[in-house]
């Protein structure tokens, strides 16, 4: 009868230690599996920091050449309304319609040509 208790003593840990290897490798896998997807994922999040940075400041270089631009518009109104501050338009286009009626036509049609670029997007402004 001893016997038999220490056989099954032993039978029954070599079945805890089997299923204790059997569980410990299963975990390992599945935790090898998680490491890998985790890894996907902190490469994908890297590379989607490193876009939104360049993004970032591509959009920083357009805000200073947007507003460059608007210094250079603004600049370009002052000196329209002093042009017009310092000249009697009307005075002037009943004196000479024909001189005043061309320059407004031609400056007109310069306007107009520089809005639809503006607003044309496959637009590309000559470089200077």
């Amino acid at each position: 009868m001893p016997i038999l208790i220490i056989l099954l003593l032993f039978g029954s840990m070599l079945g805890g230690g089997y299923y204790y290897y059997t569980d410990t490798q299963a975990t390992i896998r599945l935790l090898e599996q998680n490491n890998a997807n985790l890894k996907v994922a902190a490469e994908t999040n890297q590379a989607t920091i490193n876009r939104m940075q360049e993004d970032a400041l591509a959009a920083q270089a357009q805000m200073q050449k947007l507003s460059e631009r608007a210094k250079e518009a603004e600049q370009y109104q002052d000196d329209l309304i002093r042009k017009l501050r310092r000249h009697n338009l009307t005075a002037l286009a009943m004196q000479k319609p024909g001189m005043i009626e061309k320059r407004v036509n031609n400056a007109t049609a310069k306007i107009f040509d520089e809005l639809e670029n503006d607003t044309n997007p496959s637009y590309v402004p000559p470089s200077e």
